[in-house]
C-alpha cells in the first residue's frame, strides 16, 4: 500500500487555510462520485493529509460538510450571474439584455463545470422551513427575481409582485433545457447555438411584453 504523503502542518493562526481545503477535497470526492454516500470524513481526511478528528475543529459533522459545499458551488453560481448582468448593463445593454446576459451566465456554468452542476440536484438538501435570503437555493433564485424584477420594472412595473415567480419559471425551463440537452445526440453533433435559439424562444414566452403587446 502507498504511504499517504506527509502534510505539512499549517503555520499557527492558518486554520481558514486548513478548512478551505478540506471544502476543496469534500467537493472534489463528491464531483468524481456524483454521490453522498461515497463521502467519508477518513476519506476526506486521506486526501487532504489529516487525522480525521481534525475536520471536526471545523465542521461538526459530514452533514455540515456538505451543506457547506453545496452553499459554495450555489453562492459562486449566483455571482457569476449577478457580475454576468452588471456587466451587460454596463456596456449598455437594456432590461431585456440584461436577463439574457444572466441566463447565458447560468448556461455557462453548467456546460464548463457538468459534475459541479450535477452535485447541486443530486445530493439531499432540505430547505429552511422559513424563507432566507442566505439560504443556498434562495442566492440562486435571487440572481433570478433580480434580473425578471428589473425587466418588470421598466416594461410593466405593475407586475413587479410577480417576479419571483417568473423566476422559478424560467430557472426551472432553463435547467430542463440543459438537463435534456446533455442527453441528447444532437448535443454531439450541434454547436451550442441550438440552446441560445431555445433560450432566445423561452424568453420571449415568458417574459411580458409592454402593456398591450402581450409577450416579448
Amino acid at each position: 500500500m502507498e504511504a499517504q504523503a506527509k502534510r505539512v502542518p499549517n503555520a499557527r493562526g492558518e486554520g481558514d487555510r486548513l478548512r478551505q481545503e478540506i471544502l476543496d477535497a469534500a467537493t472534489h470526492i463528491l464531483e468524481e462520485t456524483g454521490r453522498e454516500s461515497a463521502l467519508s470524513l477518513r476519506g476526506v481526511a486521506r486526501e487532504v493529509g489529516i487525522a480525521a478528528p481534525s475536520i471536526y475543529l471545523h465542521f461538526k459533522d459530514k452533514t455540515e460538510l456538505v451543506s457547506t459545499v453545496l452553499d459554495a458551488v450555489y453562492r459562486t453560481l449566483a455571482v457569476a450571474m449577478g457580475e454576468a448582468g452588471e456587466k451587460a448593463v454596463a456596456a449598455g445593454a437594456d432590461p431585456y439584455g440584461r436577463i439574457r446576459a444572466t441566463v447565458a451566465a447560468y448556461r455557462r456554468f453548467a456546460l464548463d463545470k457538468p459534475r459541479r452542476y450535477r452535485l447541486m440536484f443530486s445530493l439531499e438538501y432540505e430547505p429552511r422551513r422559513r424563507p432566507d435570503p442566505d439560504e443556498p437555493l434562495s442566492t440562486v433564485l435571487g440572481a433570478w427575481t433580480e434580473a425578471v424584477e428589473v425587466y418588470l420594472a421598466a416594461v410593466r412595473p405593475e407586475l413587479r409582485a410577480d417576479a419571483q415567480v417568473l423566476g422559478i419559471h424560467l430557472w426551472t425551463a432553463l435547467h430542463g433545457q440543459l438537463v435534456l440537452w446533455r442527453t441528447l445526440p444532437a448535443a454531439h453533433t450541434h454547436s451550442e447555438d441550438i440552446l441560445v435559439e431555445l433560450e432566445e424562444s423561452l424568453l420571449r414566452r415568458l417574459l411580458p411584453g409592454p402593456e398591450g403587446h402581450g409577450t416579448r
